[in-house]
């Protein structure tokens, strides 16, 4: 326990000592939902949404150009096709189209190593964990018979409420956990950074025990970040 307490104490003296700032940051990024079929271990069920993020930020420089960077974002992302052939139909009377769209909360950690190359100009390499919580997942499909114009089906719903199976259980998790990498440049106050996250928790809750292979998935991310510090402390 005392040791505990001792670094503890360590690691907040070594902040309050760090050159720290607090910005806003907008981020364009790009959620990629990959799914196995259960029959296989390829994540062959692939749906990429476009969105984008808002959020605060705190830097701090630790030591010699290393330290972290601390975010808190809300992300809206969405995902909308044009009338397509029905595939569960033969011939082209059959059209589908699908809408979806992600609230998230987010908070970003990461490591970083700053590398000044210029006069307040820098370089950013950074990598960490980030944990995302979708607190909405909702999902449409409109189906039409192109015989009958007017005869439009919709169904929707969200995502985290599907129990495919009918055994009590949902089949979708809203948290995710990602480890990003990326790098960036920062002039004196403002910044950008981009990367790839990587999903590395499965999205399914109620696996399927009954077949060859687990359902399994990624939740990734693609993104852009641009930002401000308006206070250094």
């Amino acid at each position: 326990m005392k040791k505990t307490l001792i670094i503890l104490l360590s690691c907040l003296s070594i902040t309050a000592l760090a050159q720290q700032s607090l910005g806003v940051q907008v981020a364009f990024d790009q959620p990629r939902l990959l799914l196995n079929d259960g029959t296989s271990k390829k994540l062959t069920d692939r749906t990429t949404f476009n969105g984008f993020k808002v959020g605060l930020v705190y830097d701090a420089t630790l030591i010699k150009g290393f330290g972290f960077s601390l975010a808190l974002n809300y992300g809206f992302s969405g995902r909308h096709t044009k009338w397509l052939t029905d595939p569960a139909f033969q011939g082209t009377a059959h059209q589908i189209k699908r809408q979806s769209y992600i609230h998230t909360l987010e908070i970003p950690i990461d490591w970083q190593y700053k590398f000044e190359i210029a006069k307040e100009f820098y370089l950013i390499l950074y990598t960490g964990p980030a944990l995302q919580y979708n607190f909405v997942f909702k999902e449409k499909t409109s189906k039409r018979d192109l015989t009958k114009p007017d005869n439009v089906v919709v169904k929707s719903g969200s995502r985290y409420k599907t129990d495919s199976d009918n055994d009590g259980l949902k089949d979708y998790t809203p948290i995710n956990l990602l480890w990003s990498v990326g790098l960036g440049v920062q002039y004196k106050r403002y910044f950008i950074r981009g990367g790839y996250d990587f999903g590395i928790y499965n999205p399914y809750r109620d696996v399927n025990q009954d077949k060859e292979y687990k359902m399994r998935g990624r939740f990734d991310q693609w993104q852009l970040k641009l930002g401000i510090y308006f206070k250094a402390f």
